[in-house]
């Protein structure tokens, strides 16, 4: 059985990025692994435009707990993406956060991925709540 990832209605922000040369692989298209560091940067820029960083959103921060992406085409050296992201599946301490990379030009789907987070409190070393601020961006359809 292949992994989907289904693709919500409405994305909660969106940037751009060029494919590096350090992104190509043996086959001379994007590789797995960097569609991971693509998705980091994407969701780096994401907490970024609300004054937050991995390590400090409204007082904790976040760990990845899994990760999973499905190719849909190829892209290659240089080519500009659009990484659109949001956030589903809340628990009580955690979500899943959902990208979409897309070709800027040609518009051609290139990956979905998917990475989820558990908040976490680096001192204590230990999960906690999702932020309010947080949570709200996503459930009160905020930008």
């Amino acid at each position: 059985m292949r992994i989907e990832i289904e693709l919500p209605e409405v994305w909660h922000f969106e940037t751009e990025l060029a494919v590096r040369i350090s992104d190509v692989n043996f086959g001379g298209h994007l590789a797995h692994d960097s569609v991971l560091s693509l998705v980091h940067e994407a969701r780096a820029r994401f907490f970024q435009a609300h004054g937050w960083s991995e390590l400090k959103i409204e007082g904790c921060g976040i760990i990845m707990a899994d990760a999973a992406l499905v190719y849909k085409a190829e892209a290659f050296f240089s080519d500009r993406l659009l990484i659109q992201l949001t956030a589903r599946d809340f628990t009580t301490k955690g979500c899943d956060l959902v990208y979409l990379l897309t070709g800027v030009g040609s518009k051609t789907e290139i990956a979905r991925a998917k990475t989820g987070i558990v908040f976490f409190d680096y001192e204590r070393r230990e999960p906690v709540e999702i932020p309010d601020g947080f949570r709200r961006i996503f459930l009160d359809g905020a930008d």
